[in-house]
């Protein structure tokens, strides 16, 4: 066997467990086919497997952080907020320089006409 131990409940202690009504655990023991057996006091009992069970989050709840864990997070919660803010910034002033820059470039890639052209042009105009 593994190291999860066997946990054999009776219908009504599966379904506090599982946090449903005894017919369901029923229901769900049939089509899953958890093993059942009957206890020495003459109740029906089902193998719940470890799967099955979720953890109780009602129970036990313990604050993760102290008052002053959670002030000083949320002082570098606002100094990160303020970071952000200034990179977005940063951010939109670099596009904006390399929207510029392309039209530049773009302009630059555009064929002049030569020397000559602009000769014949003069002569002509």
């Amino acid at each position: 066997m593994g190291g999860d131990p066997e946990l054999w409940l009776t219908y009504e202690e599966a379904a506090e467990r599982l946090q449903i009504k005894p017919d369901s655990v029923r229901r769900r023991a049939a089509a899953r086919k958890w093993a059942r057996r009957l206890g020495n006091d003459g109740r029906a009992r089902v193998r719940i497997p470890p799967d099955a069970i979720t953890p109780d989050i009602r129970g036990d709840i313990t604050p993760a952080l102290t008052p002053d864990e959670l002030s000083a997070a949320r002082v570098e919660l606002a100094a990160l907020r303020a970071e952000l803010a200034g990179v977005r910034d940063r951010l939109a002033d670099t596009q904006t320089d390399r929207d510029r820059l392309a039209a530049l470039l773009e302009k630059a890639l555009e064929p002049r006409p030569g020397l000559i052209e602009r000769l014949a042009r003069l002569v002509r105009g």
